[in-house]
């Protein structure tokens, strides 16, 4: 049976035990009344909060309650007609058992649709990684950029070796938005991702993790060949043609770090927001 039909029927037989109650109580009286809002009360806090906190409330509740029962057939000090009301010790027991029985549903109840929310989202999660293609440029998105990044250092650190993290930012995007609109600024990212392809190894990731910011891992890359990385990007992007046939120069700024196996103490996020913080500028 699917999780989603196992909670549907924990509900029913929830729901159940509130009609059997309702029938077995509300017609005793004012107490019945209560111990019937009391039940419904319980049970929800059981459902919201979980098993344990339920059954915690439950005993507690019928330890007192049957203490004044008990208490009260044997003393028959002045409380015959609440002992009256209150029913008999037989139908005190069926009441604390169903009670006790309902605060396991409900927290099944409750542990089952935490379970069910969390696979849903796990699934949503995963869903979003492998569908991880940005669809103007082609580039990976930026939680494929993470999955391979934190990757790629375990790989560095395990057996050596090393890779330079290059971000590159577009220059002006939202004057570019502005003034082209959306169509030549879909166009504009459909050739820079052209572009890099031509500029970059085939074995390079490249990532679009922000509207006019591009991040590449350039594999066994130290950053004394970071330059030549550059002046290809600057040769292939500084000029661009408009769908009107026009031709505007781009401007960009480029950060970027080397990672090699002394750094492993040197966490993901760590690593990349330092490399966008420390921009260095190139006439690109």
């Amino acid at each position: 049976m699917s999780e989603e039909k196992q909670l549907l029927l924990k509900i029913c037989l929830l729901v159940a035990s509130y009609l059997v109650m309702f029938d077995f109580l509300w017609t005793n009286g004012q107490v019945g009344k209560l111990l019937f809002l009391l039940y419904v009360g319980i049970t929800f806090i059981a459902l919201f909060m979980g098993t344990l906190v339920g059954l915690i409330i439950s005993l507690f509740f019928l330890f007192v309650v049957g203490s004044i029962l008990l208490y009260n057939g044997f003393q028959s000090l002045g409380y015959r007609e609440v002992y009256t009301e209150f029913l008999t010790i037989e139908h005190f027991v069926f009441y604390g058992v169903g009670l006790l029985i309902a605060d396991l549903i409900s927290g099944s109840i409750q542990e089952q649709h935490r379970r069910i929310v969390l696979e849903r989202n796990r699934f949503r999660q995963e869903v979003k990684q492998f569908v991880a293609v940005d669809p103007d440029t082609s580039f990976d998105n930026r939680e494929r950029m993470e999955i391979e990044i934190k990757r790629e250092m375990n790989r560095v650190i395990r057996y050596g070796g090393k890779f330079t993290f290059l971000v590159l930012e577009l220059d002006y995007y939202q004057e570019f938005l502005k003034t082209y609109g959306r169509k030549e600024v879909e166009h504009l990212m459909k050739v820079m991702g052209e572009k890099v392809r031509k500029s970059l190894r085939f074995s390079d990731r490249k990532y679009r993790y922000r509207d006019n910011k591009f991040a590449f891992l350039l594999m066994e890359t130290g950053k004394d060949k970071v330059e030549i990385v550059a002046d290809k990007l600057a040769e292939q992007l500084r000029n661009h043609q408009l769908l009107n046939g026009k031709t505007v120069t781009l401007t960009f700024h480029i950060s970027f770090e080397e990672y090699h196996d002394q750094m492993k103490e040197v966490a993901y996020l760590e690593f990349v927001q330092e490399v966008d913080r420390e921009t260095v500028f190139y006439a690109l």
